[in-house]
């Protein structure tokens, strides 16, 4: 296993809607070195165990694109949203940020137990949010588009890939290796069909990013991302024999990943 340490060991695999592997055993060594990207993957961990407390943190084998229920979120989750907004400007979170203030409290309040619906609030997708907060936490600085929106920084970095020495450059998924720290993103909803060689002419769309946090003798990659199935959860990508991300299509059960964004960034 070459991640930067090892987490978890299995204990039972439930198949079914989503395949749901659950992980009881969390070792919480300490990474070798102190690398950025080492940052961003434990930060991305420590999110991922701390968000699903105390209930244990999940593994997909799968996307989400099959999950059909979704449960309302407890009022404690909202307000660690917010968190991740928060680090968002206002420039670059088009219709997507949340009203400002407390969110949390829009239409219907959370229960005395701290669980019930949360109202509109429930409607703005964070994934990006989640994305740009891990960065900032990590020490990107001004070096990461921080973003409500996936699209902003998957443009960004496509747009500099051949740019010597940039921070964040973006590739398609057959040409270069996933590495802990990186990127990877998918296109998804009405952009489900977007190709690599498209992304810069079409500018926006609708897409998802996770964050590379292991990566297993080769053969497949552990990837954390926020709002996936209403959480934060950790998704095993397959790698091919040359060690690159097994290419899906959007009618498969797996997102259909066309970039793999290097992480280069020394701060």
């Amino acid at each position: 296993m070459t991640s930067f340490f090892k987490l978890f060991s299995a204990a039972t695999l439930i198949l079914g809607l989503g395949s749901i592997i659950l992980y009881p055993h969390v070792n919480t060594a300490q990474p070798s070195n102190n690398t950025f990207q080492q940052k961003v993957a434990e930060n991305a961990i420590q999110e991922w165990i701390s968000f699903n407390a105390p209930n244990r943190p999940v593994v997909r084998s799968q996307a989400d694109v099959a999950l059909l229920e979704r449960e309302p979120l407890e009022y404690r989750k909202c307000q660690t949203i917010n968190r991740y907004w928060a680090v968002v400007p206002v420039n670059q979170s088009g219709d997507n940020k949340p009203p400002s203030g407390d969110s949390c409290k829009l239409n219907i309040p959370p229960t005395p137990q701290g669980k019930g619906q949360i109202g509109k609030w429930n409607e703005y997708p964070w994934s990006a949010a989640f994305i740009s907060y891990i960065m900032q936490k990590s020490g990107a600085g001004n070096q990461f588009k921080y973003s409500g929106r996936h699209a902003t920084y998957i443009v960004d970095s496509v747009k500099n890939r051949d740019t010597q020495n940039y921070p964040f450059r973006g590739y398609p998924i057959d040409q270069k290796e996933p590495e802990i720290g990186d990127l990877i993103c998918a296109p998804r909803g009405s952009s489900k069909d977007l190709v690599y060689d498209k992304i810069l002419q079409e500018g926006d769309f609708t897409s998802h990013c996770d964050i590379v946090v292991a990566k297993n003798d080769n053969k497949n990659i552990e990837v954390i991302g926020g709002n996936v199935g209403d959480t934060v959860s950790k998704t095993i990508v397959l790698l091919n024999s040359k060690g690159y991300i097994q290419k899906t299509d959007s009618h498969s059960d797996f997102r259909p990943w066309f970039v793999v964004i290097k992480n280069t960034l020394r701060p």
